[in-house]
């Protein structure tokens, strides 16, 4: 009998899906419940029915789980960034390494069991993790606010303090808001067509103690420029704020050339005996905590010497590029963000690194160029977007047959694929993953895949 949207039917959660969500099974049709944990029994709500799955809101919870727990955020139940915040920490670990499993034996045709992949390596401290955010402006009843839109909604939740942000982006993006409020500006939205604000970005980085802001906005105003120099002037660890003119036909948060308000056009940070210079536009990881986990991880895994030719794709700011150059002959660094190109060119003479190339195109094309001029690599560092790799990459990588791959993966799907796609060339040797992003559902993990 086919599921209808508003059928109430009982469930035992099998397993954890790829997004958090419990797994279950009502006669043989796949259903998703959001906040069930596997080993539970829920009562639900049929919310949505599709040819080969049905998902389900809970109603109640018939068996629960030893491993649910109250969230300690208070907007969990509304913002559902945190997919998994009702999950104690350890088993979210063991959920993660799960997915993986659970992609490999869909996507590929390795005997998940014979797979060398490791426990996730987690956090002391799962919260306030994150050097950046990303918020929304909006108007509200009570002023200026920043948040979250909740999941496939445009119910905006006002966000005064998100507890996986370090809290100082909490303290800086309050008092920036309550400046802009001061002086009269508002979010650009239906009822405020004249409001010029869209987003608002805040890194900031504890090691050095500093910060950059980046106000986007419908329209520039040259008034921004007060608020530039007022931010600045009362708030002391923030170094940078600018500002960049969305473009509303773009998913992307700065989706336009940056323009400095006030302060310097980047921050620094400090990396092992590294400085690095960071800008507000260009890739740096989120959890730098995590960060270094996974670097070390990597220098660990691959197996470079004097004479190692070394490709580091997707580089971002070059310290991946930087740290394998102390080992390696010749490091080329590939991404086709310009803005993380030069800050990894200004790295890299920052730190007096002469033996790496930093080309700002897309790896696609820049590898197989690379390549057509003889320059053979021995390890290839992967970190691809969500997507995966493209097939000129697989190509080429098939075609150059390196000795090593490291393959850095926030997407356990699309990791899985590329890998089925590199055929039998290539054994695992290990998978390790990494908790980047504690209380979510967004697995990371490092693969060395070796040539046979």
């Amino acid at each position: 009998m086919k599921l209808v949207i508003g059928d109430q039917i009982k469930l035992d959660i099998r397993k954890q899906g790829i997004n958090g969500e419990g797994v279950g099974y009502y006669n043989k049709t796949l259903v998703f419940v959001p906040g069930a944990i596997v080993k539970e029994k829920v009562a639900c709500e049929v919310t949505f029915v599709a040819d080969k799955y049905a998902i389900g809101r809970i109603v109640k919870i018939m068996r629960t789980s030893t491993k649910r727990m109250d969230p300690p955020c208070k907007y969990y139940e509304d913002c559902g960034s945190c997919h998994m915040q009702h999950i104690e920490y350890k088993e979210q670990l063991k959920i993660k390494q799960s997915i993986i499993k659970q992609s490999f034996k869909r996507y590929t045709d390795y005997n998940v069991e014979e797979l060398d992949i490791k426990k996730t390596i987690g956090m002391d401290d799962p919260y306030k993790y994150r050097n950046k955010s990303q918020m929304p402006f909006r108007n509200t009843k009570f002023g200026l606010a920043v948040g979250f839109y909740k999941p496939e909604s445009n119910h905006f939740v006002q966000i005064e303090e998100c507890i996986v942000h370090h809290k100082q982006i909490n303290r800086i993006n309050s008092r920036v808001v309550k400046l802009l409020n001061d002086n009269g500006y508002k979010a650009n939205d239906s009822a405020n067509p004249d409001g010029i604000l869209v987003f608002l970005v805040t890194r900031y980085l504890e090691k050095t103690n500093s910060a950059s802001v980046t106000i986007i906005v419908r329209e520039y105003k040259e008034d921004l420029k007060k608020i530039g120099r007022e931010i600045i002037s009362t708030i002391s660890n923030v170094k940078s704020v600018t500002y960049s003119v969305n473009n509303p036909k773009s998913n992307l948060v700065i989706s336009d050339r940056l323009y400095l308000l006030a302060g310097e056009m980047w921050i620094e940070d400090e990396f092992q005996d590294l400085k690095v210079k960071i800008s507000p536009d260009a890739f740096h990881q989120l959890n730098t905590v995590q960060m270094e986990k996974m670097y070390e991880k990597i220098i660990d895994m691959a197996d470079i010497g004097p004479d190692s030719i070394v490709f580091d794709l997707y580089s971002g700011i070059g310290i991946t590029s930087i740290l394998l150059s102390k080992v390696a002959k010749k490091v080329y660094g590939i991404d086709y963000s310009e803005a993380s190109i030069k800050d990894a060119i200004e790295n890299a003479r920052l730190n007096n690194i002469e033996n790496v190339e930093f080309i700002a195109e897309h790896v696609e094309s820049a590898m197989p160029k690379l390549i057509n001029k003889g320059i053979k690599p021995n390890v290839v560092l992967l970190d691809p977007p969500r997507s995966g790799l493209a097939p000129l990459v697989i190509a080429a990588l098939a075609k150059t047959l390196p000795k090593q791959i490291v393959y850095v993966s926030c997407n356990p799907s699309t990791l899985a694929k590329d890998i089925s796609k590199l055929g039998n060339k290539y054994k695992i040797k290990s998978i390790t993953p990494i908790d980047m992003f504690p209380n979510t559902a967004s697995v990371e993990s490092i693969t060395l895949l070796e040539l046979n």
